[in-house]
């Protein structure tokens, strides 16, 4: 080996050793008057949003409701999946007993029942289905089946226009809900609140 060889790594190895130092961290900085007292400061909450004061209005149901309250849909298919579980799961919480609710008459509902039947045949602007009316759900829930004609206001016109029964009679009997069916939508109006109704676009297959 030759003395030049040597030579060429000491110079090489003196070189590196300075870069080697240069890479190590500097040491943290103390944090200057600026940043403490930004440190110190309070958390400021932000103001709120449209978006924010834009959502559903709480009802007395415990689900949370799909569209404010006053706006009943319809919910469309092409709504986003969230939106469409929080309308399955409103209209059932419309059917849960609260504290105090009255117990179901079975002899009220049937004769509701049967009033109804009468106020859909007149009222419908299609084909009546064959039994249009019947009480389910455990005689909570009355569904009405129509040809056409189903709108957020139909259960409540046949009800009082047609039948002369009022939502109040019909909670007192123990249904909570009255809805109409027909070929594009399905309306969940309340007899606990006459205000609140939720339609969903359900044609009949």
């Amino acid at each position: 080996m030759s003395r030049a060889l040597p030579s060429a790594l000491a110079l090489l190895v003196g070189l590196a050793l300075p870069a080697c130092e240069d890479e190590k961290p500097a040491a943290p900085a103390a944090p200057s008057a600026t940043v403490a007292a930004v440190t110190a400061a309070p958390a400021v909450t932000a103001a709120p949003t449209a978006t924010a004061s834009a959502a559903p209005k709480a009802t007395g149901f415990v689900a949370p409701r799909p569209v404010p309250l006053g706006s009943s849909g319809p919910i469309q298919p092409t709504a986003p999946p969230e939106q469409q579980m929080m309308a399955i799961q409103y209209t059932l919480a419309m059917l849960a007993p609260q504290n105090n609710d009255p117990l179901t008459d079975e002899a009220r509902i049937a004769d509701i029942v049967k009033k109804l039947e009468g106020a859909v045949r007149t009222a419908d602007k299609g084909k009546t289905p064959p039994n249009p009316v019947k009480a389910t759900r455990g005689n909570r829930k009355i569904e009405i089946e129509m040809g056409k004609g189903c709108t957020d206001k139909t259960p409540t016109n046949l009800m009082v226009t047609r039948a002369s029964v009022s939502l109040q009679a019909a909670f007192e009997a123990g249904v909570f809900v009255v809805m109409c069916h027909d070929d594009k939508w399905e309306c969940h109006p309340s007899t606990r609140y006459p205000d609140d109704v939720l339609c969903v676009a359900a044609p009949r297959r």
